[in-house]
């Protein structure tokens, strides 16, 4: 067993930017190596960190908590007037039945096992109280956990929320108005559902036509292509400028990833490469899933399963969405169809589900040209506007989620709905 004690640093952040190193009182915490927290410096490598998003005005407090093998003991990790705690794991080596229980002062627990050992840092759910108790049990030798860090919450869990905005579909003539809508809100987070900078997704016109209006939102960007992307050769010009504005894509060839904001994982996929079930794709976001501790989930991608729109119904992203409702997520973003849309939980087959299905938005209303035909869907849909250009906005809790359209200066349509995420499935 090993336990390293040395001095703590607190990192002050508050929603998406840029980190403040402030001193603190010293513990049985330690400092650390880079802590895996994207606003740290923003210079974590994406293949070994899942990129955390807090909630504004948390703490993320640098530490060194580790230990191995069958002698490893009980070991604590507290902060002083926290509501909640979310631990950050550098390393995490659970072998056979070996696990690692966390159990907050307040409540909450949650139980690592080697599906969550996936080789990345990551923080794990928000558990109550000013205390997280670790109980290891490894049985084997080559067992091992790391804690390279913490996030302290001041306000209590319930009302932890972080502010996620969303829409595909983007520039468009409007999106010198929808970008505006965007800052209004204020996100933690951006997604964008593809068809970022049309007509072909090219270098030139994402600096001409992107750039101008949503470059701004470079530094909390989390984006994926559309099929306009790849009327350009291998989406060269979306890769390239997100590559150099540091925003994460997956990498060339690929462009799926994963990161997490709050106690929601968020899932980055590709509906313009192969997406069936035994895909690269398919089989990554299997495994991805499965290691998640977070307790909500929401996927986006560019090709919606279900749309009444002009395109309607995408049968290729079905095998995407039952590997979600498989691992019971809970939300998922699209665009393709330029309009808005609301659809209640359903399973791949269109059913209503309120217990187990997906709840999809088409939010193809980022600034490009609006579509006026329709197809019958065989989702189903409670919700649709074409008429209106707006972004997405999504309020995320420990538990659930509530959403709110919002539109346009000069538009008055807009739409809310929420929910509770789903009990997901234990290891």
């Amino acid at each position: 067993m090993r336990h390293l004690l040395v001095m703590t640093t607190a990192i002050a952040v508050v929603g998406g930017g840029l980190a403040v190193t402030l001193p603190s009182a010293g513990t049985d915490r330690g400092a650390a190596t880079a802590a895996p927290d994207e606003n740290v410096g923003r210079t974590v490598a994406t293949s070994r960190y899942v990129r955390q998003t807090a909630e504004p005005g948390v703490r993320t407090v640098r530490t060194r908590v580790a230990a191995d093998g069958p002698t490893a003991g009980a070991r604590r990790v507290c902060h002083e007037g926290a509501k909640w705690l979310r631990i950050g794991f550098d390393d995490l080596a659970l072998r056979g039945d070996d696990t690692l229980t966390l159990k907050g002062s307040g409540s909450g627990s949650t139980v690592l096992t080697s599906r969550n050992a996936q080789g990345k840092a990551f923080y794990t759910k928000a558990l109550e109280g000013g205390c997280v108790t670790l109980t290891p049990r490894l049985d084997d030798t080559g067992s091992r956990y790391s804690i390279a860090s913490y996030q302290a919450g001041a306000r209590p869990l319930a009302r932890a929320d972080v502010v996620l905005a969303a829409v595909g579909d983007i520039c468009g003539s409007a999106c010198n108005q929808t970008d505006d809508v965007v800052t209004r809100m204020n996100p933690a987070a951006l997604i964008t559902a593809g068809d970022n900078a049309y007509d072909k997704g090219s270098s030139s016109e994402y600096r001409q036509n992107y750039d101008p209006h949503w470059g701004r939102f470079n530094k909390i960007v989390r984006p994926t292509p559309g099929n306009h992307e790849y009327r350009t050769s291998g989406a060269s010009g979306y890769f390239g400028y997100y590559e150099a504005a540091g925003a994460p894509t997956g990498g060339r060839g690929k462009g799926y990833y994963s990161f997490d904001v709050g106690d929601w994982h968020l899932v980055a996929l590709n509906s313009n490469i192969s997406r069936s079930a035994s895909s690269a794709q398919g089989t990554w976001l299997k495994r991805d899933l499965a290691a998640s501790t977070k307790p909500c989930t929401m996927a986006y991608w560019h090709h919606p399963r279900f749309s009444s729109g002009d395109h309607g119904d995408q049968s290729g992203s079905a095998d995407l969405y039952k590997i979600l409702t498989d691992h019971k997520a809970d939300v998922v973003v699209n665009g393709h169809d330029h309009h808005y849309e609301r659809f209640a939980p359903a399973t791949v087959d269109g059913r209503k589900d309120e217990a187990n299905g997906l709840r999809q938005f088409v939010i193809g209303t980022g600034g490009r040209g609006l579509y006026s035909s329709t197809h019958k869907s065989k989702g189903p849909s409670e919700v649709f506007n074409n008429k209106t250009f707006g972004v997405g906005q999504f309020d995320l809790s420990a538990t659930g989620y509530k959403f709110t359209f919002r539109p346009v200066d000069g538009r008055t349509f807009t739409d809310s709905a929420q929910g509770t995420c789903h009990a997901k499935p234990r290891p």
